[in-house]
């Protein structure tokens, strides 16, 4: 399936960005694309604009940079603002720099201005607030104290909507970048240009009288021996508007996640197949009576969520609990099950958990013989990690398992997760077993 990615232009090419590389549209796509994909363009500053059908299609869109103000009202303006509301109204993953970073947090209840401290043109650092990345997200497995990025902008976001999150911030600016929730990602410096595109503004904007030649010396000094940190920015943009699934580590060392489940629950001559629904891949419903079992496995999403996959997904489960398939529901999925069987589902009431856990077995509802075998254990250890919970099961599920949050197994230094054991009672679910209960 062809990803399809629309980028909102609100900034005309300069002779220098048309010479080089053809339009700012292509320095985008040279950050942002991979083969296969397709990239459309809307200079919105002159009123181009899609049909508002249209945005379904689209996979993600990315909001540029403008010399204009975002807290402006002109004609383009205004009714950019009104696709960013429908776009959140369809949770879909919109990527704003600089101006877009602004007209964002204007549309979501923020307040954008002048900035306080003056313009900048120059190649800056930034710090991250590693607390507030959460692990395996669009910064990787290593999240960085600072990243270095072209900024040149004349405003600010001055206070951030209620419902974002900041993720970085500079000694000259409080908010240099924040999300709201998995569908906006906002950056005030420009992770698309590099130290040519900046040397070529600085130049316009001197010609243009805007700003004085001690001000270029001093914003051109910060090029001296330093690069932007450009790959790392490609990578935190292209995981966020891709919702890259499997991270560095797990690429790397196991091909993928799909290969982790195949390596826990497979066996010679079977055929395990995938299907990446956060990106769409779906399998008709013609095809689902050939499957023995199913597997639904985790995500950063909320299972809660009404994003199309998640629905489509509900759907699909639906279906497959009236063909009284096998379906196998992990973190994630364990919650999608709960919600289309009844029961409710939410964010963890004691907050997030990360870490080696031990769980505790309701031995009464265990039937001998069961998933669990001839002995069934009083607890087991297992990873967790998870922000949303299970509140109330469905009146028609038998409770298994709970346990305190906090109740650690011990130190990942010093314990395993029992991995066999979980294997042995996956693989009686969906091979061998039919009575647990």
């Amino acid at each position: 399936m062809e990803k399809k990615y629309l980028l909102f232009l609100g900034v005309p090419d300069s002779e220098f960005a048309k010479k080089t590389y053809g339009g700012y549209h292509n320095v985008f796509v040279s950050l942002l694309g991979d083969e296969g994909e397709q990239w459309d363009s809307y200079r919105v500053l002159d009123g181009e604009f899609p049909d508002e059908k249209d945005l379904e299609k689209y996979d993600g869109f990315v909001i540029s940079g403008s010399s204009h103000d975002a807290f402006q009202d002109t004609d383009w303006i205004l009714k950019l603002c009104d696709i960013i509301k429908k776009l959140d109204e369809m949770k879909k993953k919109v990527l704003g720099v600089c101006f877009g970073h602004q007209l964002i947090a204007r549309v979501k209840g923020g307040k954008v201005g002048r900035a306080r401290k003056g313009p900048e043109l120059c190649l800056g650092n930034i710090t991250i607030l590693k607390d507030a990345v959460a692990p395996e997200n669009y910064f990787g497995e290593e999240v960085p104290t600072s990243l270095r990025i072209i900024k040149c902008h004349q405003d600010e976001v001055l206070e951030l909507p209620e419902s974002a999150k900041l993720l970085a911030y500079s000694s000259m600016y409080e908010v240099e970048m924040y999300s709201i929730e998995d569908n906006f990602l906002c950056i005030q410096g420009h992770p698309e240009y590099n130290r040519d595109i900046l040397i070529d503004i600085l130049d316009r904007v001197l010609a243009g009288g805007h700003i004085t030649e001690d001000f270029v010396k001093t914003s051109k000094a910060t090029l001296e021996n330093n690069e932007a940190d450009r790959q790392f920015w490609q990578k935190i943009c292209k995981n966020f508007l891709k919702a890259t699934c499997d991270s560095t580590f797990v690429k790397k060392t196991y091909g993928g996640y799909f290969n982790v489940f195949v390596s826990t629950f497979g066996e010679e001559g079977e055929q395990w197949d995938l299907f990446r629904v956060i990106d769409g891949e779906f399998p008709e419903e013609k095809d689902l009576d050939k499957y023995d079992g199913f597997i639904i496995s985790g995500s950063l999403h909320d299972a809660f969520g009404d994003d199309d996959w998640i629905i489509k997904l509900c759907s699909i489960c639906q279906k497959l609990d009236d063909m009284k398939k096998k379906v196998l529901g992990i973190c994630f999925g364990h919650q999608i099950l709960n919600r289309i069987k009844g029961g409710k589902i939410g964010r963890a009431r004691r907050g997030a958990d990360m870490g080696l856990r031990s769980i505790t077995i309701a031995k009464d509802s265990v039937k001998p013989g069961g998933y669990f075998g001839d002995k069934t254990p009083n607890s087991l250890a297992i990873i967790k990690c998870h922000q949303d919970e299970v509140w109330e099961l469905p009146e028609s599920a038998t409770l298994l398992a709970y346990s305190d949050k906090y109740n650690a197994k011990a130190t990942m230094e010093e314990a395993e997760p029992d991995r066999k054991q979980w294997q042995t009672l996956c693989k009686n679910f969906l091979k061998g077993k039919t009575d647990q209960i």
